[in-house]
């Protein structure tokens, strides 16, 4: 059963999704749940380059535009965003809202604004991983200036 930890994002959060050491976190993907027009959870993967901890009250997203996650975000409803990584779980919940364009990038950004924090930390039973992505062939130095360019376009 989780728990309500605040209403702030706890270190690990902000320290995974700080925009620094981006080879290092490589591996972990992170669930973003929207809700869709009809009512219906949109799930969404993200990775630490298309997220940006800009305090510890707000998260900024980076997406594709048009995609049905950005149309949820931009309307501004509620979303559930999960950090999960080796043994800790993480269930941030807030609101969203829609950022203006970068001129750097031809994305959308979105801001969460934290409303709560709940752990889902079960000592008797613990998650031991979340889930993961590969990134096969690709060179990781290019896949991590890729990122880089997206968190700027998230800090402008």
């Amino acid at each position: 059963m989780s728990k309500v930890v605040g209403e702030r994002l706890p270190e690990e959060i902000t320290r995974a999704f700080d925009g620094r050491d981006l080879e290092s976190k490589i591996g972990p993907a992170h669930l973003l749940v929207t809700t869709d027009d009809d009512g219906t959870p949109r799930p969404c993967m993200l990775s630490a380059g298309e997220v940006l901890a800009t305090g510890d009250d707000r998260l900024r997203l980076i997406l594709w535009a048009g995609s049905a996650t950005s149309r949820n975000l931009a309307r501004g409803g509620p979303v559930l965003f999960c950090y999960v990584v080796g043994r800790e779980l993480y269930y941030v919940k807030g609101t969203a809202r829609a950022l203006p364009p970068a001129a750097s990038s031809k994305l959308e950004r979105f801001e969460i604004e934290v409303q709560v924090v709940e752990s889902d930390r079960h000592e008797g039973m613990p998650v031991t991983a979340g889930i993961t992505f590969g990134i096969g062939d690709l060179d990781a130095a290019k896949v991590t200036a890729g990122w880089q360019r997206q968190l700027a376009a998230l800090r402008e």
